[in-house]
């Protein structure tokens, strides 16, 4: 059982972890669910607001793109009406002089040959080829726009090629960091990333970019394939230039084929879902801590009351009746140990009761043996004076009187034992019957008058008025029960003193008493008289008491005692009164005297018209 409850002490612990993580658990995913759904919202916000900056620096350099085209239009306009060669060339000039980021514009015929052109002088452009713009511009009969860069200046340079009506076309030649300007008056991050591409994937600009990067070739790399076909996207990949990984927005600028495109470091997007994560990792411990501390409290709040029970059970298990569980409180935990404590003073009374029950046993196999030896031990030793033929005739009679006196006593007191025996088992029957009260106490005065006269005892009998009622009792269980109480009486009242018996009518009850003024009854012995196997012990009487002219002492109450019987005598009395219907009760000393028992037996009065059966 010890072994049981510690398991169960144990099983609350790990239950109420497993119900702390069972809560927990479903907290902290729902928790994450949220944050991923968060990040995954945020996310989608952040790419569309990408692609948006995308396309609105693609919508700012196709602006820009469309504006130098203009320019050279108007120069294919001038070419193709046979304007002077000076007035084309002074436009050129004013061309290339109000506008610093213009390096070059040149009008070249179908022969590749130079018709016209003018250039910043100081910038070397010898270096730089025109033929792949010439050609592609024959092939798409079309603007076009294309990048270069210088060998030794590292100098980015934008290509624009237009052909005109008479079959020669015009290239322009700007200064790719112009197109910075073109992105100036967007308030975009500081520390995003933009970028432009022409159509084959070289690059145009970059807003931090190192001398030697611009020459990389990353057009086989998947930033720039993400695009595909479509107009825009967003994609997360690392730099080819300075291998920071980021998210890009990209914009397809239509009018040139080029793309624009704006990224910002992934770090700056997970900076905050690592701080929801954070935050949300530490509340989740937080919780955790909570849950356990809350289901370690109330496990030690339930355990410990257990464990202290379990001490307890230990050592009353063990043979210490007075252990007890302190166990305080108004839930269950206090429930069950008051409840232990309660069984534990209920089985330390029953094993007193089972103690002094032994104790009863044990004077009552000793006193049964007293009862029987004595009596058997008289009538052995005068049978064997009377086998002597020694004695005189008066002393045989006296002898022979003794013997049956001691016969009568021993069948009296097995018949109580028998009666004692039937009335617990339900084998003794009560027949309620009309009786007359006073011809039963008559009779069973008489019956024990020769009893008392041997003892020295004036048992009397005082005639009822006439008019007593009959009473509704047993006539068998009446004279058993007036028998036991004036032998009883006889047992404790010393020589020389006075047992009476009388019955009076007390309306609807008739009072039967038996009255003596012999030793009486202690005050602690008085109200378990009824007890089976108790004996309690007489009052002492005055050292020197007269009665009748003669003085006896107080040992004489001390023979009476031990003279007493076994303790069934008022035990089977009060089942027999019981049983009757009636009530018995005590009274010692007897009122306005030092000493005496009195016993009073109410009985029913027969009411004519009433059947008496049970």
């Amino acid at each position: 059982m010890l072994e049981f409850m510690r398991f169960q002490m144990l099983s609350i612990r790990a239950r109420l972890l497993c119900l702390a993580l069972g809560l927990l658990i479903p907290l902290v995913l729902a928790g994450f669910f949220n944050l991923w759904g968060f990040w995954k919202a945020s996310r989608t916000q952040i790419d569309e607001s990408l692609k948006r900056q995308a396309e609105l620096a693609a919508t700012a350099f196709e602006q820009r793109i469309l504006a130098y085209r203009q320019t050279l239009e108007a120069i294919s306009i001038l070419a193709s009406n046979n304007e002077s060669r000076l007035a084309l060339q002074d436009y050129l000039d004013s061309i290339v002089k109000t506008r610093p980021n213009w390096l070059d514009i040149q009008i070249i015929n179908q022969n590749g040959e130079v018709v016209l052109s003018q250039s910043k002088k100081n910038f070397n452009l010898s270096a730089i080829s025109v033929q792949d713009l010439e050609r592609e511009a024959e092939r798409e009969n079309s603007f076009v726009i294309s990048t270069e860069q210088t060998a030794g200046d590292n100098l980015r340079i934008l290509s624009l090629a237009l052909p005109t009506g008479d079959g020669n076309f015009v290239v322009a030649r700007i200064d790719g960091a112009s197109v910075s300007d073109v992105f100036k008056k967007l308030e975009f991050p500081e520390d995003n990333i933009l970028a432009v591409f022409d159509k084959n994937n070289r690059l145009l600009y970059r807003s931090r970019v190192s001398p030697e990067q611009m020459s990389l070739d990353v057009g086989e790399t998947p930033l720039l394939a993400a695009l595909n076909e479509k107009r825009e996207e967003a994609i997360e990949i690392e730099s080819p230039y300075d291998k920071i990984r980021r998210v890009y927005g990209l914009a397809r600028v239509e009018a040139v084929n080029a793309v624009v495109i704006v990224g910002t470091p992934s770090q700056k997007l997970y900076e905050p879902a690592q701080r929801q994560f954070i935050r949300q990792m530490l509340f989740g411990l937080l919780v955790a801590a909570l849950a356990i501390a809350a289901a370690y409290y109330l496990a030690r709040s339930i355990t410990r009351p257990l464990g202290i029970l379990t001490a307890a059970a230990r050592d009353f298990g063990a043979g210490d009746l007075t252990a007890r569980a302190g166990i305080e409180g108004d839930g269950s935990i206090g429930e069950l140990g008051t409840t232990f404590n309660q069984m534990a003073e209920e089985i330390a009374h029953r094993e007193e009761e089972l103690k002094a029950l032994d104790r009863l046993k044990s004077e009552f196999v000793s006193s049964v043996s007293h009862e029987l030896r004595t009596p058997l031990t008289t009538i052995k030793t005068l049978t064997r004076v009377l086998q002597t033929n020694k004695i005189s005739q008066p002393e045989r009679e006296e002898f022979l009187k003794t013997i049956a006196l001691e016969c009568d006593r021993q069948i009296d007191f097995v018949q109580t034992l028998l009666d004692l025996s039937r009335i617990e088992s339900g084998a003794y029957k009560i027949s309620l019957r009309p009786a007359d009260v006073a011809g039963i106490l008559a009779e069973t005065v008489e019956a024990h008058r020769r009893a008392a006269d041997s003892r020295r005892l004036n048992l009397k009998f005082i005639p009822p008025p006439s008019d007593l009622p009959l009473a509704l009792t047993d006539a068998g269980a009446l004279r058993r029960i007036v028998s036991s109480l004036i032998e009883n009486a006889m047992k404790y009242t010393p020589e020389n003193r006075k047992i009476t018996v009388s019955a009076e009518n007390k309306g609807e009850r008739i009072a039967v008493q038996i009255i003596d003024n012999g030793c009486g009854i202690r005050a602690e012995d008085l109200p378990r008289i009824f007890e089976k196997f108790y004996r309690g012990q007489p009052l002492s009487l005055p050292r020197a008491a007269e009665t009748g002219g003669k003085f006896y002492r107080e040992t004489e109450c001390d023979a009476a005692s031990e003279a007493a019987g076994v303790g069934l005598g008022l035990y089977l009395v009060h089942n027999l009164v019981e049983q009757t219907g009636g009530e018995i009760v005590a009274e010692s000393p007897v009122t306005g005297k030092q000493s005496g028992t009195k016993f009073t037996v109410f009985l029913p009065v027969f009411l004519s018209g009433v059947s008496p059966d049970k």
